[in-house]
Parts: structure tokens; C-alpha cells; sequence
């Protein structure tokens, strides 16, 4: 059976010498599962990256910030995540972001297929010109 403790206006749940989180409302030495977790964020959404102004990273600065790295910019690192964990709220914008940047490196990339198709076509069909004559 669990073992709730309440103090100062925070709840432990679990068995632990110290059961209280320093600074949070809620600590759980276990699991926890929900149907669903609603985050208020009090920072912006990622929805700047569709901002005119917005500078999407160059993919050349990007590869070689990866292979320093070996993770993205913004996103925290496998070793951050482990000494510190992640916020849910925080990391869900900071996916959004990339999700959102791959979207827009996808239609550029698009546009250039696009453009190498159309320059394609047209030789194809001053090559079948060619040789009908």
C-alpha cells in the first residue's frame, strides 16, 4: 500500500526518506498513469518558426552542429535528460519547433524537385524534337 504525506501545502505519495520535492506541489516515488495531463504553458508556442522574420537553420550548420553535438539545438542532450529529467510542457514546444522546421525544410525541398522536374521536362522534350527531325 502507498503512503501519502502532506506538508506546507505539498502532497508525497510513495515510501521515501524524503519524500518532498524541493519547489514542487506533487512529488511520486512510483509510476503514474492518467488519461490525460493538460500543461499551461507560460512561454510561446512554436508557431514563430511560420514567422516571416524566422531564421531556419542552415542544414549545413545543422549537420555540423549534430555531429559536434550529437543531438539537435534546443533539445536537450541524452545526459541533461538523464541528471535532470524534462518538462513535458517545455519539451512538447521544443519538438513542435523541429516538427514544424522539417516541415518547412521539406516544402523548400519540394520546391527544388519541383524546379529540377520542370527543367527535366523541357529537355526531354527538345531531345524528342531533336531527334524526330
Amino acid at each position: 500500500a502507498g503512503k501519502f504525506t502532506f506538508k506546507n501545502g505539498a502532497v508525497a505519495i510513495g515510501n521515501t526518506a524524503s519524500p518532498f520535492a524541493s519547489g514542487y506541489k506533487l512529488s511520486v516515488d512510483g509510476k503514474i498513469i492518467s488519461e490525460e495531463v493538460r500543461v499551461l504553458l507560460k512561454t510561446s508556442w512554436p508557431d514563430y518558426v511560420f514567422a516571416e522574420n524566422y531564421k531556419l537553420p542552415d542544414l549545413n550548420n545543422l549537420e555540423n552542429f549534430i555531429n559536434v553535438n550529437k543531438h539537435l539545438p534546443n533539445i536537450p542532450s541524452a545526459d541533461e535528460v538523464k541528471n535532470g529529467g524534462i518538462l513535458l510542457g517545455d519539451m512538447n514546444a521544443k519538438l513542435l519547433e523541429k516538427i514544424e522546421e522539417l516541415s518547412l525544410y521539406i516544402i523548400q525541398l519540394n520546391k527544388k524537385i519541383e524546379a529540377q522536374q520542370m527543367v527535366t521536362d523541357t529537355m526531354q522534350k527538345a531531345l524528342a524534337e531533336k531527334t524526330m527531325h
